[in-house]
């Protein structure tokens, strides 16, 4: 199952950004292309194995009937509580900034985006240079409002999700419990830094871009640490006790 759900984890994103490219070449189908059947495979064998886990997992607990126990989900570290509260807390608002997205600005867009399009039409059947410039401009700043917040929105979620997977494994990051919890707060700050500046982007140019891209590099180096930290790991009995600083 696992080899089944990384093929299909592959196999999903790749053909998606294959689908412009291959089109319906050689398609037994008239509307979808061999890059559209092979990302749908993909989805079905990550489905076929997350069902497959399932089922594992229902049957685990009805024969362990709570007797057996699980000393690496059972670990309380502070890093570790700290990576789960803030990740879940970057997904709630992920999820809160999405719904407010789709409330307030989504059916915006599309009308700006469909007036837009009518006045850069227009303008080109009169032949107005001005007008055509003028539309794409506007259409070029819609764009840019709309990636930005739905950039926004998807990072918050994905850092979430990141961060509460992190938290399970931090008994196995080989360093003193000072520097996990280091390693965990540089994480959920860049986490937060980087989708609430790419948020900014559009009002404060470069500026909030840069800072953007300096949350991104405190989440790439607190993941480094990490696995430097898991590399170090060599299993609880050949670990000395107190070894670590």
């Amino acid at each position: 199952m696992a080899w089944l759900f990384i093929l299909g984890g592959v196999l999903l994103p790749v053909c998606v950004f294959l689908i412009h490219y291959i089109g319906l070449a050689y398609s037994p189908l008239q509307a979808i292309g061999w890059a559209s059947i092979l990302a749908d495979t993909g989805g079905l064998l990550v489905l076929l194995a997350t069902i497959g886990y399932l089922v594992g997992l229902v049957k685990r607990f009805k024969s362990a009937k709570g007797s057996t126990r699980n000393e690496l989900l059972e670990s309380r570290t502070h890093a570790g509580r700290l990576l789960l509260g803030g990740g879940l807390l970057l997904i709630l608002i992920g999820f809160i900034h999405g719904a407010y997205y789709a409330a307030t600005d989504l059916y915006r867009h599309e009308e700006a985006d469909f007036r837009i399009l009518s006045r850069m039409s227009t303008g080109a059947g009169q032949q107005d240079p001005n007008a055509v410039n003028q539309a794409l401009a506007d259409y070029g700043q819609l764009q840019g409002d709309k990636a930005v917040k739905i950039a926004a929105h998807a990072h918050l979620i994905e850092f979430g999700f990141l961060a509460m997977l992190l938290a399970f494994f931090q008994p196995y990051v080989a360093v003193g419990e000072s520097w996990r919890r280091r390693w965990a707060g540089m994480l959920l700050l860049g986490s937060v830094l980087l989708p609430v500046c790419v948020l900014l982007e559009i009002k404060f140019g470069l500026i909030a871009g840069g800072l953007a891209d300096f949350g991104g590099l405190l989440v790439i180096i607190a993941l480094l640490a990490m696995w430097i930290g898991m590399l170090r790991y060599t299993g609880r009995l050949d670990l000395a006790e107190g070894a670590l600083r």
